[in-house]
């Protein structure tokens, strides 16, 4: 076969086949692809991506159990909603000054991504800037991290850029 032909035949082929296999669709939060009958958030991957290639993340700290500060977001939030609030299975605790963003894993709630102000003083959940649930098929860390950008602009930017999901409901 003419070299020519070939080439032609190919980029005539790839989109034709690849087109079979990717579409997309609008959904309530934006556009989603779907390969092969799979949702797949690209755009949120794409948004990850470049988050974690363009910001620094020195003034963020991630809390060990037995850190004051972590035991104070954790009381802050079993107080929050109790009685379900308070068995905690799992909890990850990031501070930035005086602002904390935990993500918890209840026993009887659904998981959740939670700001936490005033640790200098006394530690107080910000209420309209929670996330519970989950986000399937979203990617979850873009996603939340724009939900919790717009709940609470007075959250330091780079702790929303830069805490990193670490339980099993958000990967």
């Amino acid at each position: 076969m003419n070299k020519k032909i070939s080439v032609a035949l190919l980029l005539l082929l790839v989109p034709v086949v690849t087109l079979t296999h990717v579409s997309w669709s609008e959904k309530d939060n934006g556009l989603m692809f779907n390969v092969d009958g799979r949702d797949v958030d690209f755009i949120g991957i794409i948004k990850d991506k470049w988050r974690m290639a363009t910001h620094t993340c020195t003034t963020v700290k991630q809390l060990d159990s037995e850190d004051p500060k972590f035991k104070m977001v954790k009381t802050a939030i079993q107080s929050y909603s109790p009685p379900d609030s308070i068995p905690i299975k799992v909890i990850y605790v990031w501070t930035s000054g005086t602002w904390a963003i935990a993500e918890v894993e209840f026993e009887k709630l659904l998981p959740a991504v939670v700001v936490v102000k005033n640790l200098d003083t006394r530690a107080t959940v910000v209420e309209d800037a929670i996330w519970s649930g989950l986000t399937a098929p979203w990617k979850s860390g873009p996603f939340i991290r724009s939900y919790l950008g717009q709940k609470s602009n007075e959250t330091p930017e780079s702790l929303i850029n830069c805490f990193e999901l670490q339980t099993g409901s958000f990967k």
